[in-house]
């Protein structure tokens, strides 16, 4: 690839990786301001915070086919128009139908892009993985700190409610549109490299199901602190934009981390240090909202932001457990789809435990046991491997 192609699809990358998280973080921002205007139950908000895991899970199935079909960079596209689409009809059109609808072909955007993004880097990076991993998961943190810190300020600053607020960032899929529209009409490299894995082989192999667990232990605590924390500090008496700026501090705190991880994975001799390191980060805040929930409410917001180290993890070890970049994308589509579908009862069954309880501390001891069975996973997932070498003979 020439040095302009490779600009450009690296321009291309970081801006779509901006995109992959204000979707889910805005909403969880404003959620104690919806469910006042809305009138939505703890079960029935869980269920709509529950959505993104469900939608990755499932939709993200078909982002190895279609870029086999119609090549990596056309995938893209069609994801950020599901994105940009998404987003406006959530925001403008009336009724909680139209909220979940609006959410889920949004969702569905993003979690084809989701998928892509490990083959993507892997077909045009595949000499830069750690760095481009890096660099990605760091914008995309930034996406979702901007997201939750910036929603509820900026919308009350124009005058507008909850949905002004979830609308906003539509803007930011627009902006990336751009770049994948010019290398779809001026292609700048290879559109494909690799076989296409079925899935059903991946089934079978214990690299993949190493890395779904994985996967899907740091995404429930993740979309559950997430969606849930503003909640569980307005519950303690913060006011819902102090609230929010915590989960903002979180999620910042998880910049840093996002640049670090994939080198330090790369460095490392011992990668399983890094999976209990980030996992006890989380059980630690886990411990301090449950004995003392505000007090210091920041320390625990720290702590869960360098637990959300386990997701650049993630990404890493999927782009370096195949060996091409159509492998690494239906290894990506495994490991997230199955992940995402374990962790989708996350959101949901936390906020059913609270209606069961009336109260936050059963519900967190239950994310602590998710957090065990995250660095078990974690454990195995680090150990060098290629899933090629354990598909079975055909």
């Amino acid at each position: 690839m020439t040095r302009p192609g490779r600009t450009l699809v690296t321009i291309a990358v970081l801006l779509l990786a901006i995109n992959l998280r204000p979707v889910v973080n805005a909403l969880g921002a404003v959620v104690p301001e919806l469910r006042d205007a809305t009138g939505l139950p703890a079960g029935t908000t869980g269920l709509l915070l529950s959505l993104p895991t469900l939608a990755f899970a499932v939709m993200g199935l078909a982002a190895p086919a279609l870029a086999a079909r119609i090549g990596p960079h056309r995938t893209v596209v069609v994801a950020l128009t599901a994105l940009l689409v998404g987003q406006l009809v959530r925001a403008a059109v009336p009724g909680v139908p139209a909220l979940f609808a609006g959410s889920l072909l949004a969702l569905a955007g993003i979690a084809v892009a989701n998928v892509l993004m490990p083959g993507l880097v892997r077909l045009h990076f595949p000499d830069r993985i750690p760095l481009i991993t890096a660099a990605y998961t760091t914008l995309l943190t930034i996406g979702g700190a901007a997201a939750a810190g910036l929603t509820l300020p900026v919308q009350r600053g124009l005058g507008g409610d909850w949905r002004l607020g979830i609308g906003l960032w539509a803007a930011t899929a627009a902006v990336a549109l751009i770049p994948w529209l010019l290398l779809i009409r001026s292609p700048a490299g290879p559109t494909a490299a690799g076989t296409r894995l079925p899935l059903r082989m991946l089934a079978r192999t214990r690299v993949a199901w190493a890395l779904a667990l994985f996967f899907a232990g740091q995404s429930m605590v993740a979309y559950v602190v997430f969606g849930w924390l503003a909640e569980i500090l307005v519950d303690q008496g913060m006011t819902d934009t102090a609230a929010a700026a915590q989960v903002s501090i979180a999620i910042a705190v998880g910049i840093p981390l996002a640049a670090l991880v994939p080198n330090l994975l790369g460095r490392t001799r011992h990668p399983g240090a890094l999976v209990v390191a980030l996992a006890s980060c989380y059980l630690l805040a886990f411990a301090g909202l449950i004995v003392s929930p505000t007090d210091p409410v920041w320390l625990w917001s720290i702590l869960i932001g360098v637990g959300t180290g386990a997701f650049p993890l993630a990404l890493t070890l999927i782009a370096l457990r195949a060996r091409t970049g159509l492998a690494t994308t239906s290894l990506s589509a495994f490991t997230q789809c199955a992940g995402y579908l374990i962790a989708s009862v996350g959101p949901l069954g936390f906020g059913l435990l609270f209606d069961l309880t009336g109260a936050w501390t059963v519900p967190l001891l239950a994310m602590c046991g998710v957090v065990v069975v995250q660095i078990g996973a974690g454990l195995l997932a680090v150990r060098p491997r290629y899933v090629e070498d354990e598909l079975p003979a055909t």
